[in-house]
């Protein structure tokens, strides 16, 4: 084989291996022009007039208990009270939602039953952002008013850091890995 062919085929190589890394690439770009309230807000939650996290149900389906007058989130039973999100931790989970890095795209999506045990509530007066994270899928979903305007898989261990320090009592949420 000549040089240039060798070499032709190296670059071909290194560029199929490191471009289907399991499939996942980065991606920012949302399909849904309904998103973007809600993203703006949790982009910057020095703007939020309330950022609270809550624990919800993230049993299947089929596992989850009814629970007599228990509340629910998006038909998620809702397992702790709000907590408020303190200043420092609004930074570093704007920061986490507003760099591109976090968010990736597959070719083919995972085959995973979308089972958020995390969830925070963005409000800024006029708008209510809740924005539902599964770690099992590695899924997000922003709801704005109740509606579903954006999902995306991500890629954070900060994310997973910041939801350990919000729950450091937490069993489960403190056993992600």
């Amino acid at each position: 084989m000549k040089a240039s062919g060798r070499v032709s085929f190296l670059a071909l190589a290194f560029l199929f291996a490191f471009s289907s890394c399991k499939n996942a690439k980065p991606s920012m770009q949302w399909t849904n022009e309904k998103i973007g309230p809600a993203f703006t807000l949790a982009s910057d939650l020095n703007k939020a007039t309330s950022c609270e996290v809550l624990r919800v149900d993230d049993a299947y389906p089929n596992k989850r208990e009814a629970k007599k007058n228990s509340e629910d989130l998006h038909g998620y039973a809702i397992l702790s009270k709000a907590v408020a999100v303190r200043a420092k931790s609004r930074r570093t989970l704007s920061a986490i939602l507003s760099n591109p890095k976090t968010y990736i795209q597959y070719e083919e999506p995972p085959d995973c039953s979308f089972r958020p045990g995390i969830a925070f509530r963005f409000t800024d007066g006029s708008i209510q952002v809740d924005l539902l994270i599964c770690f099992s899928c590695s899924e997000l979903r922003y709801y704005l008013n109740d509606e579903i305007v954006g999902t995306s898989f991500f890629r954070s261990s900060e994310l997973r850091g910041l939801v350990k320090e919000l729950f450091p009592d937490d069993k489960k949420i403190q056993s992600l890995k």
